[in-house]
């Protein structure tokens, strides 16, 4: 039921912003019933209306994770749009190698602290990270805070077979190398602002972006028709993907000078 209001007055919410969030398939969240009368409290993560959300229960020695898939039509997992709103830093492969070896050898740690151990630049951590994830041989611990080693097979998946999650994000890096986004950086106290043009076909469009402190897609919109039609819920358009690409490429320049 939509609009039903459940008072919690020991759960403060800390946003700048006052959202409605709808998520689908509440009997799914019965799974959590049998946890409610043994677990100090649960943690929700929404990623917006319609899309992935994770549920955390505490335990005490122990957590569950519930991660719940969005709306089945917006086919999020499907198109492999699902991670293309995390990080995206360009990460050569040398430092990517570092980065893994690195977590290796303690089997989990968090992104900072690998930042700091390796003396490397927080959201390079972070896409290498993300490289890994993808790839199936690392897995981020939303309870903890933590990347953890996960081999999903016994011989490692080429990482340059599964550089484009999805066909966007290959067209945006087209028109990145084909010189045809011109950018615009903003930067806030806590969020990044990406603006531009990107010249497709013939067309001319507006994407804007909203980058968070770690790099990670929040808001963004877009003059395209897959924007029009689909928002978010299929994941970011090309054009809003060739903003990030650009800032990833200019951003990564920038710390090799």
């Amino acid at each position: 039921p939509w609009n039903y209001q459940l008072n919690c007055p020991r759960s403060v919410y800390h946003g700048t912003e006052s959202l409605d969030i709808r998520i689908w398939g509440r009997r799914r969240l019965l799974i959590l019933e049998r946890l409610i009368p043994i677990a100090d409290k649960f943690t929700a993560y929404f990623l917006g209306s319609g899309l992935p959300s994770f549920f955390v229960a505490d335990l005490g020695d122990m957590s569950f994770t519930l991660g719940l898939s969005g709306w089945t039509a917006n086919d999020w997992s499907r198109l492999g749009a699902f991670d293309l709103m995390a990080p995206r830093a360009e990460v050569d492969e040398f430092t990517r190698s570092r980065v893994f070896n690195a977590l290796k050898e303690t089997w989990q740690e968090s992104a900072d602290s690998l930042a700091r151990r390796l003396e490397l630049d927080r959201n390079v951590v972070l896409g290498a990270l993300g490289a890994y994830t993808q790839a199936g041989r690392a897995i981020y611990d939303m309870n903890q805070g933590v990347y953890r080693i996960r081999e999903l097979s016994r011989e490692p998946l080429p990482l340059e077979a599964l550089r484009f999650a999805s066909p966007q994000e290959e067209n945006a890096n087209r028109f990145v190398a084909a010189n045809l986004v011109k950018l615009q950086v903003e930067a806030g106290a806590e969020h990044l602002t990406l603006s531009g043009t990107v010249r497709d076909a013939g067309q001319q469009y507006q994407p804007r972006v909203v980058l968070d402190s770690d790099e990670r897609m929040i808001r963004g919109s877009c003059s395209c028709s897959f924007y029009i039609r689909n928002k978010l819920h299929r994941g970011p358009c090309e054009h809003m993907l060739a903003l990030r690409a650009m800032h990833s490429r200019q951003s990564a320049t920038q710390r090799a000078h």
